[in-house]
């Protein structure tokens, strides 16, 4: 299932390209969000919460919970909602706050 309207977000697909998420390659298309293609792809759980460690899934879908911080190309805490999705990206899960770069 894509995304493809958003009361705030304009999607607007691209080409098909790969990047890597927690180093397993996925397609997604250029120009939608990251999490629009993980969700696509199947992948549910984003991260974590702090205390009991239960699955958070895509939230707010506008940047403004932190449900889908993730680390894009080493940098971390990176809204991955609202981060465009680009040619050979790499994204991985993080624990807690992620560590500063």
């Amino acid at each position: 299932m894509r995304i493809l309207e958003h009361p705030i977000l304009n999607f607007e697909r691209g080409k098909l390209i790969t990047f890597t998420f927690n180093d397993k390659s996925i397609e997604g298309y250029e120009g939608e969000t990251i999490a629009a293609a993980l969700h696509a792809a199947g992948v549910r759980s984003l991260s974590h919460s702090t205390e009991k460690h239960r699955p958070r899934g895509l939230f707010c879908a506008i940047g403004n919970c932190s449900s889908c911080l993730m680390e894009v190309n080493g940098e971390p805490n990176v809204r991955i909602c609202v981060e465009e999705l680009k040619e050979g990206m790499v994204v991985r899960t993080q624990t807690g706050k992620g560590d500063l770069i």
